[in-house]
């Protein structure tokens, strides 16, 4: 560790007169990596490293070593990048994309226009954990895609379909009767259901899909129909 000193070749100091000194190049600088190597080599060979004001001995010996300084210096950045796209929480850029490929298959996440990695991030942690399988499970995630509450209707489910009546007793099916407005056909055979949205703030029909696709149980067929 070296005395620091002005242009001046003056001592500098603190405010309160101490003595300021140089803690050495940053860790992994050109410098830091060129310093270790020197050090590495026989002693004897070369004249030892300046310090303080001492003038270089060997600038062609420095110049060398910090040629590949350099180089490890690159090389150590290179792995300090790569360490922070290791974990969903640091990753930045084209790894959150490729990581969203890795968890929902290629297509099945994608970054909105314009969409920022904070942003990003939130919406991929969101999706991994995120409610599957259920009727609200899949609400969640078309109201996620387009802002819009969506109409789902379950052909098993009395409360959507209802049951048919007549004209001399309407209210004998809930009021819903041949002809009436929102008349819903069930069936007796389940595993589909149908969905009505608007596209609201989802770039395409194919996001509304995807949406639906990664939410509803595998082997249920769902039929969606999106007013834009």
């Amino acid at each position: 560790m070296g005395i620091l000193y002005d242009e001046e070749r003056n001592i500098l100091r603190a405010s309160d007169g101490s003595i300021l000194f140089d803690t050495g190049p940053a860790p992994g600088s050109a410098e830091d990596f060129a310093g270790r190597l020197r050090r590495l080599l026989p002693k004897g060979w070369f004249p030892a490293e300046p310090q303080g004001l001492e003038e270089e001995a060997a600038p062609v010996l420095a110049a060398l070593l910090k040629g590949f300084g350099v180089v490890l210096a690159g090389i150590w950045q290179l792995m300090l990048e790569c360490s922070q796209q290791m974990r969903l929480s640091t990753m930045s850029g084209a790894f959150l994309d490729m990581a969203a490929d890795d968890y929902f298959g290629e297509s099945g996440l994608v970054r909105q226009v314009s969409e920022t990695d904070v942003a990003y991030r939130k919406r991929i942690r969101t999706s991994l954990f995120a409610e599957r399988n259920t009727r609200q499970a899949v609400t969640n995630a078309i109201v996620a895609a387009t802002g819009v509450q969506p109409m789902i209707i379950e052909t098993l489910n009395a409360a959507d379909c209802h049951a048919l009546g007549c004209a001399p007793s309407p209210a004998m099916g809930g009021g819903y009767g041949y002809g009436a407005a929102g008349l819903r056909y069930g069936s007796l055979q389940g595993g589909q259901f149908f969905v009505e949205t608007q596209l609201g703030k989802a770039a395409d029909l194919a996001a509304v899909c995807r949406a639906v696709d990664q939410t509803a149980a595998m082997g249920v067929t769902g039929w969606i129909k999106v007013k834009s």
